[in-house]
C-alpha cells in the first residue's frame, strides 16, 4: 500500500467514526495521519492536507466538549440500542442473553433503557437476582445512592423477589454504601421459608460479586493487589471501571490475557480465583465518559 492509499484508508475510518458520533476515536485517527506524514516523512505539494486534517482535529475538539459540557446523556436510536444488545449477547441460554443484552446497554450509558429491561426481567421472572443486582448497579453507576435505596425497599415491600434473594441484596447495598460513607437505615427482611433457596442459581456457580482485587503481573505496581467495586456482572463476567487517569494500568489489560491471581469479594464469601481479560474498551458516553470498562471473566483455580 502506497503512503497515498495508506492517508486515504486512515482518512476513511476517521470519517466513518466521525459520521457515528465515535468522537475520540475519529480524532486519534486524524492525529494518526499526521504523525504519519512526519514520521515517514511524506512528501506533500502543499500543506492543504495537513490544514484540512487540523480543522477536522479542531472540529472534533469542539464537538467533545459540547459533549462534555452537556448533562444529559446521549439517547440512541432505538435500532441502534437494539443492535448494541444483540451485539453483545453471546450466551445461548435465553434468559442469560437478555442480562447481558441490557448490561451492554449500561455500559453504552443508555442507562434509562437498561433499567428498563432489567425491571421486565424481574417481572417475568427470568434471573431476577442478576436482574436486581445489576439494576442497583446502575443506580450506583449514576451516583444515586437514593435511588437505589428506594428500589430496595420497593421490593421488599412487594412480592417480587424471594427472601433469601432479599438478604443476598441487602447485604449488597449496604456494603455498597459503607463504601461511601452512607449511613442509613434498611428494611429488615423476613425469615426464608422452609424449602425456598437461599439465592438464585448463577451460571458456573459464580456468586454476584461486589468487588474485585487483581494482581498486576507487569508495569512497576508489579505484584500490588489492586481493588476494583465490579459496576455490571453476567454470569461469570465482571465490568469494573478504571480512572482516565490511569491509563498506564488500563494499557496492562490486553484481551484474552490471563490473571493468575483474582481475589473475589461477594455478599456472602470472600475466595481467590483465577481470570482472564475478555475485553477492555474506553467509555464514549454517560457518568463514566472517558474511563475504561475491563471486563474479567472469572475462572476456576
Amino acid at each position: 500500500m502506497s503512503a497515498k492509499e495508506h492517508i486515504q484508508s486512515l482518512l476513511k475510518e476517521a470519517e466513518i467514526y466521525r459520521s457515528q458520533g465515535l468522537f475520540d476515536q475519529s480524532k486519534e485517527k486524524y492525529i494518526e495521519i499526521l504523525e504519519y506524514i512526519e514520521k515517514n516523512k511524506v512528501a506533500l505539494k502543499d500543506n492543504k492536507i495537513i490544514d484540512a486534517i487540523k480543522e477536522k482535529i479542531r472540529e472534533v475538539d469542539e464537538k467533545l466538549t459540547e459533549i462534555e459540557e452537556s448533562t444529559d446523556t446521549p439517547e440512541l436510536a432505538q435500532e441502534v440500542q437494539s443492535l448494541i444488545s444483540n451485539l453483545f449477547s453471546f450466551s445461548k441460554n435465553k434468559d442469560t442473553a437478555a442480562i447481558e443484552g441490557a448490561v451492554a446497554m449500561a455500559k453504552f450509558g443508555q442507562y434509562e433503557k437498561a433499567l428498563e429491561e432489567f425491571e421486565m426481567l424481574i417481572n417475568e421472572g427470568a434471573l431476577p437476582l442478576m436482574a436486581a443486582m445489576n439494576m442497583l448497579r446502575c443506580h450506583l453507576s449514576l451516583a444515586t445512592p437514593e435511588a437505589a435505596i428506594t428500589q430496595f425497599k420497593r421490593w421488599v415491600s412487594r412480592d417480587e423477589l424471594g427472601q433469601g434473594d432479599l438478604r443476598y441484596l441487602r447485604n449488597f447495598i449496604s456494603d455498597q454504601l459503607e463504601k461511601r460513607g452512607i449511613k442509613t437505615e434498611l428494611p429488615q427482611v423476613g425469615e426464608i421459608i422452609s424449602g425456598e433457596k437461599k439465592t438464585e442459581e448463577v451460571d458456573e456457580g459464580v456468586l454476584d460479586l461486589s468487588s474485585i482485587g487483581i494482581e498486576l503481573e507487569s508495569g512497576p505496581r508489579q505484584g500490588d493487589m489492586v481493588e476494583f467495586d465490579v459496576t455490571f456482572q453476567s454470569g461469570n463476567t465482571v465490568s469494573v471501571i478504571i480512572p482516565s487517569k490511569q491509563k498506564d494500568m488500563a494499557d496492562l489489560f490486553k484481551p484474552g490475557s490471563q490473571l493468575s491471581k483474582v481475589q473475589c469479594c461477594s455478599a456472602l464469601a470472600v475466595f481467590n480465583s483465577c481470570g482472564q481479560v475478555a475485553g477492555i474498551s474506553k467509555i464514549e458516553s454517560g457518568p463514566n465518559r472517558g474511563n475504561y470498562s475491563l471486563d474479567i471473566t472469572i475462572t476456576e483455580e
